[in-house]
């Protein structure tokens, strides 16, 4: 099915093609938004647990230190070697730290007096070597300020000929005369403090930066100072071997003592927008645009059917319109007419005739124009409800008498066969309602009953009051209405007719008419009978 839509749907179409595309488009960038802060939150999160882990182990490795310096502090004299390396060995059962360091005492010439680590006493050959050999003339004279200090002094890390990352930290030895007799060099292997944090951590989608505050960068196996690297084995997660910038590092400052670390934290890939979420996205779009045109479809469809039925209803009603038009016409035309011949049928009637056969005619002639007359009337009026043209004009009226009228008027019909109609009512209400309605409705109730009554037959009408009510119900014991004439009696497209007793005709449509003037008056009409036992019609108005 092909559809060419005005204008007016397709700009509405791209104009929500444009606003759909933008929402998706915002929706987009909001998610992707969301999906950084929460990359940076969580990164965040992860630098300062690093950082934390870094710490602790230099605050380990720095209550070590303060165990010895208390030691050297309240004692006579420089501890010996063996006594402070079981001193060492006491504190380390109850701290977690690596025993990978190297404790010296050096005099004021800034030479190894002693030097031992856990389990060994001169581990690399330094007693009685000069410092000068190992950290030239430059680092001797820092550790010329270091010896005549108390306090923890801290030193950069550089690169142990040992082949491993050394911390040194020292504190001088005073006399009690505040001289300088030596000072005390610790120095740890950096490795293991940093190891805490790759141990502690799950590395697979981040790298960590470690430097001083000069901005001297170290790893776990290096320092990158510019001096010389005994050590061969290079940190595969060094971040400078992955494709990582500057400015990706989230950091925080770790102060130790008169010194500091920097630890940063970085993605080792950057945000890329998954293209599940671009699919999705596009997705989105594309079934909000199929959402779109199919609701357009529909309402063009249902347009489209609009204009449709109101030309069939505009054709319907003029067709309608001629139809009860030509009714109207041909029940005024053909009514005159009938009159007349019902006239002269009356005058032959009252004539001799010597022939029965001629006065059989005459009768039969008589009846068809009634029931002629009759059907056109109701024609008439039905023709005049179904144009709205029918007036509805109610007035205070006798009930009884106007059923005492209709009575009269059929009272010719119910003498030739013989028909004894009799009325009994409880009442005599005075009524509102449109005195022709109800006279027609009575008048078809009571020529049905006349019709539809075996010759010889008794018609009873009741008319009585219930509540707020007036009841009319009239009763025959006439040949009665078929089971499957009674569901339709009131269907005008199924209109059904049957013969009177004597064969006489109707058009059913007087029944019809009965329903809607009663209905008219808010009253109803209801219809009960039994096959060859007698009908009862009752009708129910509001007083």
């Amino acid at each position: 099915m092909s559809f060419k839509f005005p204008k007016k749907y397709y700009l509405i179409f791209f104009l929500f093609a444009i606003v759909s595309g933008l929402l998706v488009f915002w929706a987009d960038f909001y998610i992707e938004e969301k999906e950084e802060i929460n990359r940076d939150i969580q990164l965040e999160k992860l630098n300062k647990k690093a950082a934390s882990e870094l710490k602790d182990a230099l605050n380990n490795y720095a209550t070590l230190m303060s165990g010895i310096r208390s030691q050297v502090k309240f004692s006579d004299s420089i501890p010996d070697q063996k006594g402070l390396q079981d001193f060492i060995n006491f504190q380390l059962a109850s701290l977690s730290i690596d025993d990978s360091f190297i404790i010296s005492f050096l005099d004021t010439t800034h030479t190894f007096m002693y030097s031992f680590n856990k389990d060994v006493i001169n581990p690399s050959n330094l007693i009685g070597t000069s410092v000068s050999e190992i950290v030239g003339i430059k680092g001797v004279e820092n550790l010329e300020t270091a010896m005549h200090k108390e306090n923890f002094i801290a030193f950069d890390a550089f690169n142990l000929v040992e082949k491993r990352v050394g911390l040194p930290l020292g504190f001088g030895v005073l006399n009690k005369e505040g001289k300088s007799i030596g000072y005390f060099s610790i120095v740890t292997d950096f490795k293991p403090i940093v190891d805490r944090v790759y141990n502690n951590i799950d590395t697979s989608a981040f790298v960590f930066r470690f430097r001083n505050l000069k901005g001297v960068e170290f790893d776990r196996e290096r320092v990158y100072d510019g001096k010389k690297i005994y050590n061969s084995k290079e940190d595969p997660e060094y971040w400078r071997n992955f494709d990582v910038k500057e400015d990706m590092f989230t950091e925080t400052m770790i102060p130790f003592f008169n010194k500091g670390f920097i630890v940063g934290t970085a993605y080792k890939n950057e945000y890329k927008r998954g293209p599940l979420l671009l699919l999705m996205m596009g997705l989105w779009y594309f079934l909000l645009l199929g959402f779109m045109l199919f609701i357009i479809v529909q309402l063009y469809l249902y347009k489209r059917k609009n204009r449709i039925i109101a030309k069939q209803k505009e054709q319907l009603s003029e067709l309608v319109a001629t139809k009860n038009k030509f009714f109207t016409i041909i029940a005024h035309d053909l009514r005159s007419p009938l009159s007349s011949v019902i006239n002269f049928l009356d005058v032959l009637k009252e004539e001799e005739f010597r022939s029965n056969q001629t006065n059989q005619i005459i009768n039969a002639l008589g009846d068809s124009s009634r029931n002629s007359l009759q059907l056109l009337d109701n024609l008439l009026k039905w023709s005049k409800v179904q144009t709205g043209k029918l007036s509805y004009e109610p007035e205070k009226i006798d009930f009884l008498s106007l059923v005492k009228d209709q009575i009269r008027i059929q009272k010719q019909f119910a003498d030739e066969k013989k028909i004894k109609i009799v009325v009994e009512a409880s009442t005599n209400p005075k009524i509102v309602a449109d005195k022709n309605l109800i006279g027609t409705v009575i008048r078809n109730l009571l020529s049905n009953a006349i019709k539809y009554s075996y010759p010889k037959g008794i018609i009873v009408i009741e008319v009585s009051k219930i509540n707020d009510t007036l009841s009319f119900s009239i009763e025959d014991n006439g040949i009665g209405i078929p089971d499957h004439y009674l569901k339709t009696l009131f269907d005008l497209t199924t209109v059904t007719t049957q013969e009177g007793s004597l064969k006489e005709k109707g058009s059913g449509l007087g029944l019809i008419l009965s329903k809607q003037f009663i209905e008219m008056h808010e009253g109803t009409l209801t219809i009960e009978s039994t096959h060859k036992k007698g009908t009862i019609a009752t009708f129910i108005l509001p007083l």
